[in-house]
């Protein structure tokens, strides 16, 4: 079962630079135009289940998921989605990009490299 982190809990894990994936779901083209430092856009969709295992190979790491905002069912999808396939150290952001944006917290823009 996943467990929630906040904001406040998000930044300090970027700020101490702990090693965990940071997965935002929306789709690619919001992803491209600006989402939280270090994110991998995973979009949500026919592809999903293709791409899962390049970019999350260790079903024991850390890996926190993220939407757009509170009410963004496909984070909560994505995390049962998970589940359902092994992973077994997750944590949603419910607050999501709309959250994030709220706090007055820095943004990456572009691909992620």
């Amino acid at each position: 079962m996943a467990k929630d982190i906040t904001t406040e809990g998000l930044k300090k894990k970027l700020d101490a630079m702990d090693k965990f994936y940071l997965i935002d779901v929306r789709d690619t083209f919001r992803y491209e135009h600006n989402h939280l430092p270090e994110a991998i856009g995973l979009e949500w969709g026919p592809n999903f289940a293709e791409e899962l295992p390049h970019v999350l190979p260790d079903k024991d790491s850390m890996i926190v998921v993220y939407g757009s905002n509170e009410a963004c069912q496909m984070a909560v999808d994505t995390i049962e989605y998970l589940e359902k396939s092994g992973y077994t150290n997750m944590y949603l952001y419910r607050d999501g990009f709309a959250g994030w944006m709220e706090a007055g917290h820095g943004l990456e823009f572009g691909r992620a490299s």
